[in-house]
């Protein structure tokens, strides 16, 4: 139902007031009590921030992760309605206004990215599942994948390496993050650009990996020949044994 013009003006008014703390005259509202809003806003906010981001809070210390989350709450403008969706806008925020570079840290964005990533994932719409059987080959079968799942893209492997030690090591890194189908919990597995290539295309061709090694054999100068073989067979057995891949689709 659509807010009175009103009570839109009224909200508009005490959100405001909660992130700026400049005094103002709210209808309804008792004075005295503003403080108290706004506090218990910003309790709410940090306490979202602190456990969406926990590793970001460790790598910049107190001081500094509050004055990113004091920026945030006085100049963002949070536009989603559900609160565990707050460190996306968090990060989006500091992104745009490049803070990484002003402070500094030049992982920032991927470090927030990877974090909000594992949010996101963990709070992904559940996806239908394929019809699969355990016993099968790894190359001549279709694999059934756990389409529960999300590749990322960084220049700093902060999945791999504490923040400080990673700020010196920019390039191209690929991150799997997915849900278990077991525990539901999210989990991370690194990839190579070779390996983002096949998985790319095992999932998107729904094609048994022997059909595919001329196309990999070409893309990466390696013969499609026993050591392809060897290879694939390992990268499917690694992807099975982290539940990436649940088995084989039925035929």
């Amino acid at each position: 139902m659509k807010l009175s013009e009103d009570t839109a003006r009224i909200q508009e008014q005490l959100g405001k007031y909660c992130r700026t703390g400049k005094e103002t005259k709210i209808p309804g509202v008792t004075p005295g009590r503003l403080k108290h809003y706004r506090r218990l806003v910003n309790n709410v906010v940090r306490d979202v921030l602190d456990s969406g981001y926990p590793i970001t809070l460790a790598s910049l210390g107190e001081e500094l992760w509050d004055e990113l989350v004091q920026d945030f709450f006085v100049n963002g403008q949070p536009g989603v309605p559900q609160i565990w969706r707050l460190p996306y806008e968090f990060y989006t925020y500091h992104v745009a206004k490049e803070t990484g570079q002003r402070i500094e840290k030049l992982y920032l964005d991927d470090l927030l990215y990877f974090e909000w990533m594992e949010i996101e994932v963990y709070n992904m719409p559940d996806r239908p599942f394929p019809d699969y059987v355990k016993e099968g080959s790894a190359l001549e079968n279709r694999l059934a994948f756990n389409p529960e799942y999300e590749i990322i893209r960084m220049s700093y492997p902060v999945h791999m390496y504490a923040a400080a030690e990673a700020a010196g090591m920019k390039g191209d890194y690929f991150v799997l993050i997915f849900r278990s189908p077991d525990t539901g919990y999210v989990q991370f597995l690194k990839l190579s650009a070779l390996n983002v290539y096949i998985l790319t295309r095992l999932v998107e061709e729904d094609l048994p990996a022997a059909l595919l090694k001329g196309d990999i054999a070409q893309v990466t100068g390696i013969e499609s020949g026993k050591f392809m073989d060897e290879a694939l067979e390992k990268f499917i057995a690694e992807l099975m044994e982290k539940q990436l891949i649940l088995g084989f689709r039925k035929e």
